[in-house]
């Protein structure tokens, strides 16, 4: 495989990553806010359940997030070691 389509295909995971992390940071939050009016507007408790929700959802966006982050980055890590072996 020559260099170029080497940092094509290198190319092409990062955007992949990239807009997964985007999906994976928006789409919980915008789930927790739509939850949370919702849950206050039944009990007409606003705003608690919205701050709660955004709390939960942002916890679970840092969660997610490093779930996906850590393992690309050891795996670029192992991919750099490697090449500085060659």
């Amino acid at each position: 495989m020559s260099q170029q389509q080497q940092k094509n295909i290198d190319i092409g995971y990062v955007m992949a990553m990239g807009m997964q992390l985007g999906l994976m940071i928006a789409l919980p939050m915008v789930i927790a806010v739509a939850l949370g009016i919702w849950v206050d507007k039944k009990l007409n408790t606003f705003p608690i359940f919205l701050i709660v929700a955004i709390l939960a959802g942002m916890g679970l966006t840092v969660v997610n997030v490093y779930k996906v982050i850590i393992p690309f980055l050891e795996k670029r890590s192992e991919s750099r070691n490697n090449k500085n072996i060659k």
